[in-house]
């Protein structure tokens, strides 16, 4: 479980580092006959095929992928769509974990989430829940929905799960 909720807060800071690095203003020079082209900080913004890495020195730690990633300036939060998430923990193996949809609110660093939730680590283990939250202020995981824990023929099923990250 605690892989799991490691995922999840990859997730949230990976996908919202790579969206402030779309958003933020190019360092190139401009050459020749290049116009800059602002943004209007008043837009939503779309970005489709999402695709983020982070390193800690030599070692890839995480990917993060997203289909269409939308940042809803007005209420300070960002939509990803079709998420999977690729967490290499420093002691070896890997976990992937996957969702429909990922929502995450910039002011309370809150994350939900849902639509077909599942992961993999890679001794065998696959979890499945419906909707998962994330509260970035007390750093907890929590679920009020079924989940399923399984491995080879063991499979543990139950309603609600909580967990903390700190």
């Amino acid at each position: 479980m605690k892989v799991v909720r490691g995922i999840f807060l990859c997730c949230i800071v990976g996908g919202f580092a790579a969206l402030f690095f779309v958003l933020s203003p190019s360092s190139r020079p401009l050459g020749s006959g290049e116009e800059s082209v602002g943004i209007e900080m008043e837009e939503d913004i779309l970005v489709e095929g999402l695709q983020f890495s982070e390193w800690e020195e030599d070692r890839l730690s995480w990917l993060m992928g997203a289909e269409r990633t939308r940042y809803h300036h007005k209420e300070k939060r960002a939509s990803l769509e079709q998420v999977e998430v690729t967490f290499f923990p420093a002691a070896g193996g890997k976990m992937i974990l996957w969702a429909n949809l990922v929502d995450y609110d910039v002011r309370t660093k809150g994350l939900r989430a849902s639509d077909s939730v599942r992961g993999k680590s890679e001794q065998g283990y696959d979890f499945t829940t419906e909707s998962l939250f994330y509260d970035g202020e007390k750093k907890e995981v929590a679920t009020d929905d079924k989940v399923t824990l399984e491995k080879d023929r063991l499979t543990i099923q139950g309603t609600g799960m909580r967990g903390s990250l700190a």
